[in-house]
Parts: C-alpha cells; structure tokens; sequence
C-alpha cells in the first residue's frame, strides 16, 4: 500500500461526514439554481437564464466530486507519482537524475515535490519528468 491510501484511512468518520455534508450542500445550490431557472418559476430572460446555468453546473459537479470523495474517501489519486524517467528507483529509495547518487532515506520534499540531491546540490521534481 502506499502512503497516500494510508492517510485517506486515518481520515475520520466525522471528518467524512462534514466533507460530505459540504458537497451535498454545494450540489444542492447548484440543482436548485439550476431547476428554478429552467423550470419557469422564475421569469428570467434567457441570457440570464445561460448565464446562471453555467455558474450552477460546476457548483453541482464541484460539490457532488466533494460529497463523493469524502464518503468513499478516494479523491483524485495518481497511481503512479513517480516517473521512472525523471528518477531511477533503487529497491524503494530514490536515485538523482543529475549524478545518479543515491539519496539517503530521510530526505526532505517539498510539497510540490521538489527534492535537493546532497551529493551534487542539483534541484530536481520526483513527480515530473
């Protein structure tokens, strides 16, 4: 397993519950929008009525996405972060592209992924190629 799914189990039954109640509240602005535009209960003009569908569509994906991930607790998870291009792996640790020195097992990484090989002091990404 990796460390991703590892923490997206610790995530709390509670926590779960507010990040669902969130997008269910999100979405449910968005289809009300939505369904009081185009259901003639409102008498808007139609260029009114294009412009707030397109401003309630995402309020409706965006919370719906949220109210998802939070029960299911998966989100938008990349299987592979690492590209074997960009850094060569040697049984679970990481290698410098740069000088191909191995770097030892507490290195420090940015959250953007930036890594600073201590050999050679070159700057390189562990998610990018």
């Amino acid at each position: 397993m990796n460390e991703q799914s590892d923490q997206q189990k610790k995530i709390t039954i509670g926590a779960r519950l507010v990040g669902a109640v969130i997008g269910c509240v999100f979405a449910g602005i968005g289809l009300t929008v939505l369904g009081a535009l185009w259901s003639g209960a409102l008498a808007a003009p139609f260029l009114f009525r294009i412009f707030g569908s397109f401003v309630a569509i995402p309020f409706m994906a965006i919370g719906g996405f949220t109210a998802y991930s939070a029960i299911t607790g998966l989100g938008l998870q990349k299987s592979n972060l690492v590209n074997s291009a960009s850094v060569s792996t040697k049984q679970g640790s990481y290698s410098c592209p740069n000088c191909n020195a191995p770097l030892s097992d507490e290195f420090d990484v940015s959250p953007h992924g930036d890594v600073k090989c201590e050999h050679c002091n070159g700057w390189f990404n562990i998610h990018h190629a």
